[in-house]
Formats: structure tokens, sequence, C-alpha cells
């Protein structure tokens, strides 16, 4: 508590008063300048090298930490309306990501996720505890396609790289910050950046948010806790020591304390912002990560780097499982969860027609939830669940007798080897093998609600090892100077494992791309311009289907023969004097294999056992759009205003491969904008989400019984000072 109360006093009570006393520095020929200027060049640091992404064989989006805050992204979430091709459903701990229709189809702690993300170049828990959020970002790359090659397993949808501003050794710098909102939000951000002499400097970057339920018109019933009311704060130091010039060590440290009170959800049928709960609600994430990255430059050009990563969660997530439906059901977790990664790279110069990077890499995973003693794992009913006799009972019909155990091994080696043939013509080529290694105990046992659960259900260990290879090929062509076009064929997978509830094993899912992308700079390097189309083969997609054993449980398996995923993804940057405009659209079109046996649970049974053939990805919408544009108003030499207007479209999709109303998510398009008054190193935000105030779901989990409500209108003024 003591250090959540400094971040808090030490990011608010400076803020104001630190903002009112910029002076008139000017702009410097600011209109000049405007009409001037030209687009910066956009990096992609993904490779292990810094690369311009006009001209890398990648479909990638990359966005600036400025970008993030003007398009009003401050979280994972938000990502899907600036990115195409990107959905994103988040569900408390658990974030459902998919790109072009792969990465995760439901929420469960034995379901890998397809996409992987990484934070200062070292990988964190895929599809968990992503919700921290986005301030003093450097960028955000979003990467398209299998990235098995550099990343590894898992990765078969994409990746998500997330890089934090480094410190700087070459002056003292910062930013104060404070804002306040609607539904009585207030918050604000601070950052330090001071270089202690010219070889060591560190940087040091807080931010404190609290507001109340901005998800609701109204919030009644027999729940406790403080639902849908954030209290958020982080605070993360960064070292940097550079006794040569080549040779660097960069270590970061985040602590974050994100108390989110609990999800809300409705239901199907129900109305969605009217919600009447019924749990002890909780959602609470404690974190602590801590990234080295050492670089080291010999006389030769060859570069030695190191990254190594640590990470620790501790959660608790407590809901009300059916949302707005009256019957008594409710979930309770906890648990701990621990990363450690270790990867070192020998990377070559890039001056000479061959270049190559090879790399090392070993990752261990531990995850934990806690007996049902701890509420670890608990699943609360009434009559008819099980056994659940007693409605409001103190006691789960399905828990953990033991803590759940798992724990995931990686080992892994990779290539990637580059040639120009020409000045104009590249080939690349790429490898990872990996061999991943699983174990997991469970011990399930039910109980009648009124009194301790001791009845056995499924108790077993059970282990796996495999080995995979993941690879790219690519050929790229300078048609003219600023016109790349490029062909590529990559590789990835996702990892088999069991089910936690009994124990059924399941495959891993195999994806095979092939894409082809234009990518142009016009206008003298004031328009860019990228194209591209890809068309995907999976075998053994996995997806989530309710327990024919437990009803109320879940039960993943593999679909029978291929799955093909096409579509086609365009975007655009532009720089016109004093108007900058972006825009991106997406089409995805999706058939999966076979489930030739699988729980319809809006069938009653016993009739209720199906076969599905053709289905279409869940959370894969078929068309998505992003456009958003500003312009800068010289009101004088040190004075701008600046407004700007963002909108992002996704069009309908399914929570689930059992269509059905109860799973739909209607399309929904959202408006953000906002208005800068920049003088000088101070500026006001005037801001706002969703300014149309949009009521749409934002995802649907445990077929239909949750539908979480996306955030209402908010909106809001910063007051900030950059020194």
């Amino acid at each position: 508590m003591r250090r959540h109360s400094c971040i808090r006093a030490g990011i608010l009570v400076q803020a104001p008063a630190v903002a009112l006393l910029a002076g008139p520095v000017g702009v410097q020929a600011a209109e000049e300048d405007a009409h001037a200027a030209v687009l910066q060049e956009v990096t992609v640091t993904a490779q292990r090298r810094v690369e311009n992404l006009q001209a890398v064989p990648i479909a990638a989006t990359v966005l600036t930490g400025d970008m993030l805050q003007d398009k009003g992204v401050q979280g994972i979430t938000a990502l899907q309306y600036v990115a195409p091709s990107l959905t994103v459903s988040d569900y408390g701990s658990a974030n459902v990501l998919n790109i072009r229709g792969i990465g995760r189809s439901a929420v469960d702690i034995e379901l890998p996720s397809g996409v992987v993300l990484y934070r200062d170049g070292v990988p964190t828990f895929p599809g968990y505890f992503q919700n921290e959020p986005y301030y003093d970002i450097a960028s955000v790359e979003v990467l398209r396609g299998p990235q098995g090659t550099f990343v590894g397993k898992s990765a078969a949808g994409g990746a998500i790289f997330i890089r934090t501003a480094a410190p700087d050794l070459t002056g003292f710098s910062g930013k104060i910050e404070a804002e306040v909102g609607n539904y009585d939000s207030y918050g604000g951000t601070l950052v330090l950046n001071a270089p202690v002499n010219d070889q060591f400097g560190f940087r040091l970057a807080a931010r404190h948010i609290e507001r109340n339920e901005a998800y609701v018109h109204s919030l009644t019933g027999d729940y406790t806790g403080r639902p849908g009311r954030p209290d958020l704060s982080s605070v993360r130091l960064g070292m940097l020591w550079q006794p040569l010039e080549s040779l660097s060590s960069d270590l970061r440290v985040d602590l974050s304390d994100l108390n989110f009170g609990g999800n809300l959800t409705s239901s199907y049928g129900y109305p969605l912002y009217d919600l009447v709960q019924r749990a002890d609600f909780a959602y609470r994430d404690r974190s602590v990560r801590v990234v080295e990255n050492i670089k080291y430059t010999l006389p030769n050009g060859l570069q030695l780097n190191s990254q190594t990563g640590y990470q620790t969660t501790h959660t608790r997530n407590n809901l009300d499982r059916n949302g707005n439906a009256p019957r008594y059901y409710v979930f309770d977790s906890a648990g701990e969860f621990t990363l450690y990664s270790q990867e070192i790279d020998l990377v070559s110069s890039d001056d000479g027609p061959f270049s190559y990077v090879l790399g090392a890499f070993a990752q261990r995973t531990d995850s934990q939830f806690d007996d049902w003693r701890h509420k670890g794992f608990n699943f609360y009913g009434e009559a008819g669940d099980l056994g659940g006799l007693v409605q409001g009972s103190d006691f789960p019909y399905l828990g953990l007798e033991v803590p759940y155990r798992k724990r995931e091994d990686e080992i892994s080696g990779f290539v990637d080897v580059k040639y120009r043939f020409t000045s104009k013509l590249t080939a690349e080529l790429g490898g990872r093998f990996s061999n991943y290694k699983l174990s997991h105990r469970t011990n399930l046992v039910l109980g009648d609600g009124t009194s301790p659960p001791v009845i056995p259900f499924y108790a077993g260990s059970q282990h796996l090892s495999e080995n995979d290879v993941d690879a790219k090929l690519s050929v790229s062509y300078e048609v003219m100077p600023d016109q790349n076009v490029y062909v590529l064929g990559s590789r990835g997978h996702v990892t088999s494992g069991f089910n936690v509830v009994g124990g059924a094993y399941f495959g891993k899912e195999l994806v095979n791309d092939y894409e082809a992308g234009w990518k142009a700079t016009w206008a003298q390097n004031r328009v860019r311009t990228q194209l591209g189309g890809y068309y995907q083969t999976l075998s053994n997609y996995q997806a989530q289907f309710a327990s024919e054993l437990l009803p109320g449980a879940n039960i993943l398996q593999n679909a029978q023969g291929d799955s093909h995923i096409y579509g086609f993804e365009a975007s655009m940057q532009a720089r016109l004097g004093q108007f900058n405009f972006d825009a991106s659209l997406a089409t995805l079109h999706s058939r999966l294999g076979s489930y030739p046996r699988v729980v319809n649970p809006f069938i009653p049974g016993p009739d209720n056992i199906v076969s599905i053939s053709g289905g279409k990805s869940p959370f894969a919408p078929t068309f998505s759009l992003n456009i958003g544009g500003s312009y800068t108003i010289l009101l004088s030499d040190s004075i701008t205003l600046a407004p700007r207007l963002d909108y992002g479209y996704i069009s309908e999709q399914s929570g689930s491969l059992i269509v059905a109303p109860n799973t739909h998510l209607p399309a929904r398009g959202l408006l953000n904008g906002g208005v800068r008054l920049q003088y000088a190193k101070a500026y006001a935000d005037i801001y706002g989400t969703n300014l149309t105030n949009k009521h749409y779901v934002a995802g649907i989990q445990n077929s239909g019984d949750n539908w979480y409500p996306g955030p209402l209108r908010q909106y809001g003024l910063r007051l900030g000072y950059d020194f």
C-alpha cells in the first residue's frame, strides 16, 4: 500500500502546477516545417536488428507511443481498432487474441495462445496478464502471420512486440501529466530521464488511473466487491550502463498492482448495460517483471546479444459466471504464474551481401491454481448443478483438492540468413528447431454444495515432449526506388496439451502461410502504402466445445482434415502539410475442418451431439477498417491546435464454432477523437473514446453465459508538460 500511495502522490500532486510553468519557448519556423515535413522512417525490431518496415518482407503495423495516445489506445484491447486483422477479447486475466483468424478460440488455462507477446525483447505470459496500461511506450509492433523462426512455439497467428522507452544518456528530460474525466476518473503519468554521467543513466516512469463503472447504466444485485471500478498503479525503472561504445547493459524493472475490481458481465437475452450480479467480485493482478538486455559489438561488426527475462504474477479473479441470468452460478480463481527466459543471439553486420542471425533460447513457465480451500478453481451453483443443492452455498460443487500445477519448458535454436543477389533482389531463409515439454498434475473433486467437495472426479499427472521445426522463406525485389514487392512462405505451430477437466489429449495445430505484398513510398516520402494478400492452410485446428462428461465444463478438440483461411490487407500513411492521415482495412474468409462429435449446448440432451464441418474461425471478422486523421492549426509561433478523429470498424463475428444467437457478436464501429492545444512544452488534451456512445458486445464466453459489455463513452482533460 505504501508503494501504491507513493506512485499516486508523485504523479498527481505536481502535474497541474508544473504544466502552468511552461513559457513561450516557440515552435521554430512552425509553418514552414509543417509544409516541408515528410513521414519519418518506421522501423521494426522483431528480427533482432533494426530494419526499415518498408523494405523488410513482413506484414506488420508499427505504432509509436505518441500515436497510441493520439488514437486513444491505452491498453491491449484497443489495439484491434488500429491494427488490421487483429481482434482482442478481454476476459479479465485472460486475453483472447487472434491475428488473421488464428490465435485462440476460447479461454482456458490449458488452451495455448497462437499469438505471442514480447515486452522489451523477452516473452510474456501468452494469452494472460496483458492488461498493463500503456505509458512511456517507444513502439508497439503487430506482426501478422507465423513468426516461428524468431519467436518460436505458438506464434502461428503472429506476435506483438512492445518496446518501452529506454534511458537516454544525452540529457535530462521527462514528462508530467494529470488527467480527469467522466465516471469520476482521474490519474496521471510521471516520466523522469536522468543521465548520471556519459556512461550511466536511469529512466523512471509511473502511472496511476482509477474510475467508477464505465460499462453500465445500472448495477444491482446481491454482490460484494468493487466490480468495474479499476484502481491501477504501475511503475517502471530503467537503468542503462554503457561503459564502452561497443558494450551496453539495459535493465528494466516493472512493478504493477492492477486492481480491476471485477469483471461485469451480462448474458444472452438480458440487458447489456443494466446488470444484476451475484458474486463475491475480485479481479487483481500483481506483477513483477525484470528484463536485462546486454549488447556487445565485436571489432568486425558482429554483435552478441543477451536477453534475460523474469516475470511473476499473482492473480485473483472471481465473477458471476452466467452474467445477468438469475440462477446462482459463480466462479472463483486464484493462482501464481512465473516465467523465466534466456536468449543469446549472434547478429552479423548487414553491410555486405550476406548476413545472418544465430540464436539459442530457453524458457520455463510455472503455473499454479490454488486448491478449493483458497478459492483457486471453484465452481458454485444451485440445484441441478451436479448436486449443488443450496443456493448461495459456502462450498463449491467442483474444485481442486490440491493445487493444480503445470510446468512448460522450451529449448530451441534458430538461424536466419539473408543474401542480396543484387542491389534490388534479396532472399531470406530462416528456421527454428524447438523441443517443448509439458507436465501437469490435476486432482478435481465434486461436492453437493453443502459440505466440502470430496468425491473424486479426475486426478492424474500427464506429460508430453514434442519436437518441431518452424521455417520461412522470402524473396523481395525493388522494382523501382521506394517500390518493394515480396513473396513469403512460412510455417508455425501451436503446441499440444491436455484438458484440465477429464485429461483428454489434444494435438498441436500446424499453420502454413503463403503471402505476397507490395510496399511503396510516394510524393517525396509524404505517402506510404502497404498491400498484401495471404492464404493459410491449417491442420488440427484447436477449438473448445462443451464437455460430454461434465455439464458446464469445456473440452478442447482438434478439427479433422485441413482448414483454410485467406484474406487481403491494405494500409496507408500520409503527411501532407499540416494534415496527417492513416487508414487500413482487412478482409478474411475461413473454412475450418470437421468435428464429427461435439456437444451443442443449445439443444436439450440426449440429442445434442452434432457434427460441424466448414465452420468459420471464432473471433475472426470478415471485414475490418481503421481510419484516422489530424490537422495542425498554427495559432502563433508558439501555439498550435491539433484536432484528431479516429474510427475503427469490426464486422460481425462469432464467439464459438457453435453458431447461435447466444454466441453472435454484432458489428461495431467506434469513434475516438480529441483536440490538443500545445503551448511550447506544455499541452492540454481534450480526449474522448466511443464518442457516439455505441452499445456493443466486446466478448462472449462460455457459449453465451457471459456477454462482456464494451466501455461506454469516456472523455476528459489531460494537462501535461514535457521537459
